[in-house]
């Protein structure tokens, strides 16, 4: 049931290209600044270059997650199944689990995009096994911190623009303290455990989601 779930969700998502589009454009244009301040007049040394990455990709992670968090919700309310989902013969853990699968699946191409256009623009690659699993783990802790944002509004009073602080405050601790790992990565440092928080905060997430339905 679960995976049906994820299913719709994806199929119904794919059915519309011009959101797609949208969601690649958006990295596409933080990706060229980003390189541009990397190789461009007037760029940075190189030894700065892996700072100006690594925040450049945790801006692009969380204005995708935003969008793709509030598309979700939107789609819901345009079938008028926000409060279906709820009445479901699922457990609402499935359903808050189906909802973070969604949305890693699309995070994780549009962060690897991200470095990968990042690597086009500035003809300088910036990929490592250690940074490969950061981007993994951005997409796993921001995409379990999207569904639980996107369930705090479907069964909450909370209101969108407090859900975008909300997020904003939640994915502030994870990406400072995981950012000066994520530039050591870049510069070839062995792997950091960057897994472990965010299996830790999606169990969190799945737990929270599931009281936000039982509600």
């Amino acid at each position: 049931m679960m995976l049906a779930l994820v299913q719709k969700d994806i199929k119904e998502e794919m059915r519309r290209k011009h959101e797609i589009i949208a969601l690649f454009s958006l990295v596409a244009s933080l990706a060229l600044p980003t390189a541009y301040m990397i190789s461009g007049p007037g760029s940075v040394l190189p030894q700065d270059a892996p700072y100006l990455v690594v925040l450049g990709q945790q801006a692009a992670s969380l204005l995708v997650t935003t969008l793709l968090g509030f598309v979700l919700i939107l789609r819901e309310a345009e079938r008028g199944t926000i409060y279906a989902l709820k009445l479901a013969p699922v457990p609402p853990e499935l359903t808050v689990l189906a909802k973070i699968i969604v949305l890693f699946i699309f995070l994780v191409p549009s962060n690897f995009a991200f470095n990968l256009l990042v690597a086009f623009f500035s003809s300088q690659l910036f990929l490592t096994p250690g940074y490969a699993l950061y981007l993994i783990s951005l997409s796993l802790y921001m995409a379990s911190l999207g569904a639980l944002v996107s369930f705090m509004i479907i069964y909450t009073d909370v209101g969108t623009l407090l859900a975008s602080v909300a997020l904003a405050a939640l994915s502030a601790p994870y990406l400072f303290s995981t950012a000066p790992q994520a530039v050591d990565a870049l510069k070839g440092a062995p792997g950091a455990p960057f897994i472990f928080s965010p299996i830790g905060f999606l169990i969190v997430s799945i737990m929270l989601g599931k009281f936000l339905v039982e509600i």
